[in-house]
């Protein structure tokens, strides 16, 4: 950079950054601080996207706490949250210890984990409303080699939301495998050595050696994990639209609801910092919780 700057008076290398970073500055306020200015004036108002914007002060936030549909959101939200981030950790750890050696085997699989990742989230809802079809998916048809009845997955208030958290747990997984196999090889290859001659096996090896080392990694994982699925909505949309009734109902797709289906933007602005809200206290009180099990390796 210097070799090609180095002809430039130092005046107009300033005034060469200057222009560069206002730039960047003004993409930066126009694509995120006034559309979030925006969203917390909205959320004040009476907005509907038509007309002009009416000052109604706390009624949204008051509204959304006293409605119905809301909380039966809220409820969904927190159950598949509570269905998808255990079972993502636990998997993707598992996984990513069966994956941990490098062989050819292991390069092989791990190209089959990341195909979740770059495909599209259309094409995936797709194959899965296939897979959970009552009449001709593969689901089905598996169970019914054991006897069981053709199950209506999407259709059923019981297995709706269910199959919507298989779905998240299956997507979910891929990513995280990755983040852990990237903790695993960041633990020092000598504590195993040490430990063997100490004639540890391998159980012991995991519980003592691992697991307390790969903690920040699974800190990580449940943190994003939780933010993740609170604001679950392409499966929701893509294959049960909230239905049946409102039992795969979520918090962002009662948001999108109300703001591009029901043009109440300014409620559903509102409802759109009560979730942030809800996000941020269970992240602090995940950061709070972290220093009694999380054990960084110096």
């Amino acid at each position: 950079m210097s070799r090609f700057l180095g002809g430039v008076s130092k005046k107009k290398q300033i005034s060469w950054f200057l222009i560069f970073s206002s730039l960047s500055l003004i993409l930066l306020v126009v694509t995120f601080y006034i559309p979030i200015l925006y969203a917390i004036w909205f959320a004040f108002t009476d907005y509907d996207a038509i007309s002009q914007p009416h000052f109604v002060g706390l009624s949204n936030f008051q509204k959304a706490f006293s409605d119905k549909v809301f909380w039966i959101s809220f409820r969904n939200t927190l159950a598949y949250t509570l269905m998808v981030v255990p079972l993502v950790t636990a998997f993707s750890f598992l996984i990513a210890l069966a994956l941990k050696e490098n062989s050819v085997f292991s390069r092989i699989m791990r190209i089959f984990y990341i195909l979740p990742l770059v495909t599209s989230s259309v094409a995936i809802a797709f194959v899965w409303r296939w897979i959970y079809n009552p009449s001709y998916g593969i689901l089905n048809a598996i169970l019914g080699l054991f006897g069981v009845q053709p199950i209506r997955w999407l259709v059923s208030p019981n297995t709706a939301l269910i199959s919507l958290a298989i779905l998240g747990i299956w997507g979910s997984t891929s990513y995280y495998i990755l983040i852990y196999l990237a903790g695993l090889q960041n633990i020092p290859e000598e504590l195993y050595e040490a430990a063997r001659i100490d004639g540890a096996s391998g159980w012991q090896q995991l519980i003592h050696i691992t697991v307390p080392l790969i903690s920040p990694t699974t800190f990580f994982v449940v943190v994003t994990g939780f933010i993740g699925a609170f604001q679950v909505f392409d499966p929701v949309f893509l294959l049960t639209n909230g239905g049946p009734g409102y039992s795969t109902y979520t918090v962002t797709f009662y948001i999108y609801q109300n703001g591009f289906v029901w043009f109440k933007m300014g409620y559903g602005m509102a409802i759109s910092w009560i979730l942030l809200g809800l996000v941020m206290i269970i992240t602090v009180v995940q950061f709070i919780a972290q220093k009694r099990w999380v054990h960084y390796y110096a």
